[in-house]
């Protein structure tokens, strides 16, 4: 998979709904329930627990790390809008926050939410890529060749601990 990072100017030329998405540094599961007009659920497409080796040494914090890939689905539509792969330092949370991670289908964003613990949100680097293949085959779709992707870490208490990657799904890249 080759990836297109994209600049200001070119993230302009992004469609409204994919703009704001893209843009938020909130819960995204609350903004997409917003922008799509339906109730988003979580369908945890895999989820794992590795030895520290998964994740690039620059990324995240030593620890074990929690794999998390999920679709967020519209409940009345069935619409899948976006899919995620959360990479999380668990051994570096709160155990309420790794044991909520990893029994109940709540957004990361949500239950980081609902803890009050104060984290930082690096900048997200953007792209356009084919999705990945995990992503195609929970999707039940061939690849798609143009979706727009955003990367970022969550700090805490200045040590990078959970990498998100999205991809967007259910949206025209283009303004209309």
């Amino acid at each position: 998979m080759t990836e297109c990072f994209l600049a200001g100017e070119e993230i302009h030329q992004l469609n409204r709904d994919l703009r704001i998405l893209i843009a938020t540094n909130g819960t995204l599961t609350r903004i997409l329930g917003v922008v799509t007009g339906e109730e988003i659920e979580v369908q945890i497409v895999e989820q794992q627990i590795h030895a520290r080796e998964i994740a690039q040494p620059e990324l995240l914090s030593d620890s074990r790390i929690l794999q998390r890939r999920v679709l967020l689905t519209g409940r009345t539509s069935g619409r899948q809008f976006v899919g995620a792969e959360s990479l999380i330092a668990i051994d570096l949370l709160p155990p309420t926050i790794s044991a909520d991670l990893t029994s109940t289908t709540a957004p990361i964003g949500e239950i980081m939410a609902a803890s009050r613990l104060e984290t930082f949100k690096e900048p997200a680097d953007i792209w356009v890529a084919e999705s990945p293949d995990w992503l195609a085959a929970a999707a039940n779709q061939a690849a798609q060749p143009r979706t727009v992707g955003r990367r970022y870490r969550i700090i805490i208490e200045g040590q990078p601990v959970i990498v998100i990657t999205e991809h967007f799904l259910d949206f025209e890249a283009t303004a209309s």
